[in-house]
């Protein structure tokens, strides 16, 4: 037993040391006193969490993140809040299907960079339209954006679409299920990791779906109150989906931010596949002057 502790401590003092490539090459004690360093060591603890839980569980041997954080000196940091507001509670269980809030709420958390949407407030229809797709489309997309019965669609930032799966994972009782999940959703590829880690359970695939279906309508119902207008406009009554208006005054400053945020990140999406589609026509129109040099007949230039 004194030689298992020996040697723990050992692996201990030797992982506090060692560079690591999650770290950019830093070792966990030069990370501490480095700003980005320091948030990447906090992502590999949130991993390492829920490695432990699933290994000490199996009877193999982990390291303990709180005994890391020990070693070098630091204190667990709060949990991130991802720059979002603080959600309301938002139990499990199976929720009252809406055409109306499915469309919005995908439209909402889709973030499709090809695609914009708009919601006709007299009729609560919803209209998409493509990007990129001549000029006939963009004269539409320029016809409802000048429609004072249309309003523009911004997908939520992945701050919030992160919050509902961190949140989901809050309301897991299995330590070693949530663990895992936790585990997951640290780092780069998050949402394919949590989806396939979800989609490992059936029934845990059908909680998770079911509660996400349930924060979607929330966050369309929130939209529409954010327009001034009333969910009983729309046949909907607010009560089948656990829904109360949001505190406008608590929540005003961080929907702002959050607004002008997913507003920047969709228009930087957008400005870059634009970019991209202008590269891609541009090559295609050089090559083909290239070959009406060498033809005799001129080729049509291909669309992109």
């Amino acid at each position: 037993m004194t030689d298992l502790a020996t040697n723990y401590t050992h692996l201990t003092a030797e992982w506090i040391r060692r560079p690591l490539p999650d770290l950019g090459g830093l070792s966990p004690q030069d990370a501490v006193n480095d700003p980005i360093g320091r948030k990447k060591l906090e992502d590999l603890f949130t991993e390492l969490a829920g490695q432990h839980v699933r290994l000490t569980n199996l009877g193999l041997p982990a390291l303990d993140p709180q005994d890391l954080r020990h070693a070098l000196g630091i204190e667990a940091q709060a949990p991130a809040s991802h720059g979002r507001a603080a959600t309301r509670a938002v139990r499990m269980g199976p929720v009252k299907r809406s055409a109306l809030l499915d469309e919005l709420g995908t439209a909402l958390t889709g973030g499709d960079v090809d695609s914009v949407a708009f919601f006709n407030v007299k009729t609560g229809a919803i209209e998409h339209f493509m990007h990129n797709l001549g000029d006939q489309e963009t004269a539409r997309i320029a016809e409802a954006q000048a429609n004072p019965d249309m309003r523009k669609v911004t997908p939520v930032t992945t701050d919030v679409r992160y919050g509902i799966m961190s949140d989901f994972i809050g309301l897991i009782e299995d330590i070693n299920v949530a663990g895992r999940l936790r585990s997951s959703i640290s780092g780069k590829g998050a949402f394919r990791r949590f989806r396939e880690a979800v989609d490992e359970d059936d029934g845990l695939r059908r909680r998770w779906l079911a509660y996400r279906t349930k924060r979607h309508y929330i966050l369309a119902l929130d939209w529409i109150h954010k327009l001034g207008l009333s969910p009983e406009q729309y046949n909907l009554n607010p009560s089948d989906y656990d829904w109360q208006p949001p505190s406008d005054d608590a929540q005003k400053p961080a929907a702002v931010a959050s607004e002008q945020k997913a507003e920047t990140e969709h228009k930087a999406e957008t400005e870059s596949e634009e970019q991209s589609s202008e590269t891609r026509a541009a090559s295609n129109g050089e090559a083909n002057e290239e070959k009406e040099g060498s033809e005799a007949e001129p080729q049509a230039t291909s669309s992109s």
